[in-house]
């Protein structure tokens, strides 16, 4: 299955990798490694997969950035960079988060930190409901489509407290 597949990936490719985070358009995976003695190469230890809900997935992102005119590919992403304060945005539910995202155009907040908003609403989502009270140890491996954008990028950077190194895309 895709769990067994990406752990042992990753093991092989990456053998210093400990977690790894996997956000797709439908769902999201949280998945736990530790080093084999036996070849040196990670392995699967653990995992945790999103609820049913679609707030922490790649497709709420694009859902949102549709509404907003943003398009997700190339836009969205870089422009989530200029924001130097995102506003808090709901993350536990897509509905929530678009509540948020109205009272925000409303009050002139730019477009740019509404987008940086929404990137560090899905992170915030992940840790508290895929993640929930598992330790993520570093270095961190971020795969799936959502990885190619590089506001997530930032925002997982920042929610867990990464550095340089420690988040391989």
């Amino acid at each position: 299955n895709e769990i067994i597949a990406q752990a042992t990936s990753t093991g092989k490719m990456y053998p210093e990798a400990r977690t790894i985070i996997e956000i797709g358009g439908e769902d999201s995976k949280l998945i736990l490694l530790e080093k084999d003695p036996k070849n040196g190469h990670s392995r699967l230890v653990d995992f945790e997969m999103n609820s049913i809900c679609a707030a922490g997935t790649g497709s709420f992102l694009d859902q949102q950035a549709r509404r907003i005119g943003v398009p997700i590919e190339n836009e969205f992403g870089a422009m989530s960079l200029k924001s130097v304060d995102p506003p808090r945005i709901a993350c536990r539910c897509s509905v929530f988060a678009k509540s948020d995202m109205i009272h925000h155009q409303q009050i002139a907040t730019p477009l740019h930190d509404i987008v940086a908003g929404l990137c560090f609403a899905l992170a915030r989502n992940f840790r508290s409901n895929v993640a929930r009270s598992k330790e993520i140890k570093k270095p961190v491996i971020f795969s799936g489509g959502v990885a190619a954008n590089t506001g997530m990028v930032r925002a997982f950077r920042e929610i867990l407290n990464l550095n340089d190194g420690e988040l391989i895309i």
